[in-house]
């Protein structure tokens, strides 16, 4: 019976080092390989091993169920925090924090109409002797175009198309240049939004402007204070 005791000690021993193991050893698993596949070896050799004649109570296998649950929670909560923080400070989130709240110019042309006036600016053409700004909706249609500046200074659009105020929404601002002969090319134009929330898309840094508007922080070209 002793014999049987110090066998029951032995691998009871034995399954909790494997358990337990340092992460240092690189031969044996550490914490982050904790299931309960291990549990229930560990509880197979309990049993196996316990005194017949003084069996373990079966509280103690609940008790030793809700500890190890405990633990692999841990374990796992651990490692995933260690996974947005890693996602977090390799995305370069951080290095935008104090992007939140100011005003970012950027090229696309998308920019978010909410009933007052938006702004935008032309890259400019220096042969250029005409300009429009031509205004596209969401399905790509055009609904406005007006004669505007050549220059690269900054412009408004105030939401008219066709003598009446557009629905609040995302609308896209294209330019086109003309000289005496035609029109010269067309492009989008610079626009401006303010920056509610930096996510990780794909691992990489996203803005997230007025209307759910999605820019590259690499993308924007200015940074300015609220308006």
């Amino acid at each position: 019976m002793e014999s049987q005791a110090i066998a029951s000690q032995q691998s009871l021993s034995s399954a909790t080092l494997a358990l337990g193991a340092s992460k240092d050893d690189p031969g044996a698993p550490n914490l982050n390989g904790v299931d309960f596949q291990n549990f229930l070896t560990l509880l197979t050799a309990q049993l196996r091993n316990q005194d017949p004649l003084s069996p373990a109570d079966s509280t103690e296998f609940v008790a030793q169920l809700a500890s190890f649950s405990s633990v692999e929670q841990l374990v796992r909560a651990n490692g995933q925090l260690e996974t947005i923080s890693s996602a977090i400070t390799g995305g370069g989130i951080d290095q935008y924090a104090d992007w939140i709240g100011r005003v970012a110019e950027s090229p696309g042309g998308a920019v978010y109409f909410s009933g007052d006036p938006v702004r935008y600016r032309l890259s400019g053409e220096a042969g250029a002797t005409r300009a429009e700004a031509i205004i596209l909706d969401q399905g790509g249609n055009e609904i406005a175009r007006f004669d505007v500046a050549t220059s690269r200074d900054v412009q408004t659009w105030d939401g008219q198309a066709g003598g009446r105020s557009v629905e609040n929404g995302v609308y896209q601002v294209t330019a086109a240049y003309y000289n005496d002969e035609g029109l010269i090319r067309t492009d989008a134009a610079n626009t401006f939004g303010v920056v509610n929330e930096i996510r990780l898309d794909g691992g990489a840094a996203a803005l997230r402007l007025d209307g759910d508007i999605e820019v590259d922080p690499a993308d924007v070209v200015a940074l300015s204070a609220a308006f």
